[in-house]
């Protein structure tokens, strides 16, 4: 019979070392990974019940990520970004961008700052959004193959 599926019993090498042992797995249907495993076995056994050692995390933060969960927190729609072309900045791009401009030329408090940026940046969605329905209510017919 096959071991107990918990960690605390074993890890899945021991586990299926002992399916093979018993019999109840083939030597044919033995996976892949199990030769890598032997091949080349973990410095430390992969134990539940292994201590860690103790080690600083570092912070891994830039300082503009806050204020950009702020702004992907704030926003309600936040358009689609075509990752093949890498010359058109994505939203939160052109939001940094504005941030930081205001940051430095206007010497305000981040709160502040970013109030300010928010509103820059919907006047410029809002005035590229109208830009937008200007130029497809021509009523021409187009074509969609071109």
């Amino acid at each position: 019979m096959a071991q107990s599926r918990l960690e605390k019993v074993g890890t899945i090498y021991t586990r299926v070392i002992s399916l093979l042992k018993g019999k109840a797995m083939k030597e044919e249907d033995k996976p892949l990974w199990l030769a890598v495993y032997e091949a080349f076995p973990p410095k430390y056994e992969p134990r539940f019940d292994r201590q860690l050692p103790k080690k600083n995390i570092k912070n891994i933060f830039y300082k503009e990520d806050l204020i950009r969960a702020r702004f992907l927190k704030d926003q309600d729609f936040i358009p689609a970004i075509n990752l093949a072309n890498e010359s058109v900045p994505s939203a939160t791009q052109n939001f940094l961008s504005i941030y930081k401009t205001i940051k430095e030329q206007e010497k305000l408090s981040g709160n502040e700052t970013y109030k300010k940026a928010m509103q820059q940046y919907t006047s410029e969605v809002k005035t590229r959004m109208l830009k937008k329905v200007e130029t497809n209510t021509d009523n021409k017919p187009f074509d969609i193959f071109k």
